[in-house]
């Protein structure tokens, strides 16, 4: 079933609004049209509910929200060089709102835009029309964002678009996950399984460098269950890397017994580990800091410096495409 409610308003005015999804086995998740941003996850476990995503109470602290906790992502998630992307023999020039360079979607992305949204007995869809030249993307995109739960404890996430003319297309959720409870603390002790064969190494800038590397003899090997702390002590500073997808599941457990398993038809995800994530006020009455949820962003592969824009991101005109992810969970 799903219920809606008034979350709150904005600062211009505008009205956020609240859809909780429940099924049979007490589950439920509550999305906001705002960003379609996902605020709860409450998994049933020993006799009380688990909310395993960081979020917010109010709609002002979603408006200050420097982390883009749990909100989807577009139109591209991740970083873009230097703002500039080149679709035939055009270059078109994206907001800069990470130093020189774009970083999922700009200034104002979906993250900040407040959807029209429709509901079914198990789902909920937001649709939103992105204008020609919005942040400095070409040609005019329609997008819809459905979440549905099922009965057996499955959030399935599907992200389309299609647009009027050639643009670019790699959206994601951005949620924050700590299965152990959202106000628990640091996550890094979670076990991880990637099934991926490779990675993509960044710069100083978090840019990808323009090559796939192999995780084997490295601390990006997760092809096996591994806790986090143990290898991110090896990297600069923590995750917030490409991995090519090989396989699926994804899966992230908890050292409460919760396990998440992932399933996607995207070709990478980006492990992050809210390295920058800063000390703030979440919901409840929690503190959230660094490292305390692991971000899993299935999307398409990531830009690269110097490097053309991956086929399966661009969108060419009136062709609609899909990513599907589907976060099912286990105690």
């Amino acid at each position: 079933m799903v219920d809606r409610f008034v979350f709150g308003t904005t600062k211009h005015g505008e009205t956020v609004t609240a859809f909780r999804l429940s099924n049979r086995n007490g589950m439920s998740v509550t999305v906001l049209d705002y960003g379609c941003t996902l605020q709860s996850v409450c998994v049933p476990h020993r006799g009380t509910l688990v909310d395993v995503c960081l979020g917010y109470d109010t709609a002002a602290d979603y408006e200050e929200n420097d982390g883009y906790v749990g909100a989807v992502i577009g139109r591209y998630a991740g970083r873009i060089p230097d703002g500039r992307i080149i679709l035939g023999e055009t270059t078109y020039r994206l907001a800069q709102n990470d130093g020189t360079n774009h970083l999922h979607g700009g200034l104002i992305g979906f993250d900040k835009r407040i959807f029209s949204a429709s509901v079914t007995d198990h789902s909920v869809c937001f649709t939103y029309r992105s204008h020609d030249d919005e942040e400095g993307y070409p040609s005019s995109l329609s997008v819809s964002v459905m979440y549905s739960l099922t009965e057996d404890n499955a959030l399935r996430l599907v992200l389309r678009g299609i647009a009027d003319g050639l643009t670019v297309w790699n959206p994601t959720s951005h949620a924050y996950w700590n299965l152990n409870g959202h106000n628990s603390g640091n996550a890094l002790d979670h076990l991880l399984t990637i099934p991926s064969e490779t990675y993509v190494p960044v710069d100083a800038q978090l840019i990808p460098i323009g090559i796939e590397a192999p995780v084997s003899g490295t601390p990006f090997d997760y092809r096996t269950p591994h806790a986090i702390h143990e290898r991110f002590e090896k990297t600069d500073g923590g995750y917030d890397h490409s991995f090519v997808l090989s396989d699926n599941p994804i899966e992230l457990c908890g050292n409460n017994g919760i396990r998440m398993q992932i399933l996607t038809d995207c070709r990478t995800v980006q492990l992050y580990t809210s390295n920058f994530l800063t000390t703030r006020r979440g919901k409840n009455g929690a503190t959230y800091a660094p490292h305390q949820a692991i971000c899993l962003e299935t999307e398409s592969r990531p830009m690269m410096r110097n490097a053309p824009i991956p086929e399966e991101s661009i969108l060419l005109p009136n062709t609609e495409k899909t990513h599907t992810t589907v976060f099912r969970f286990f105690t």
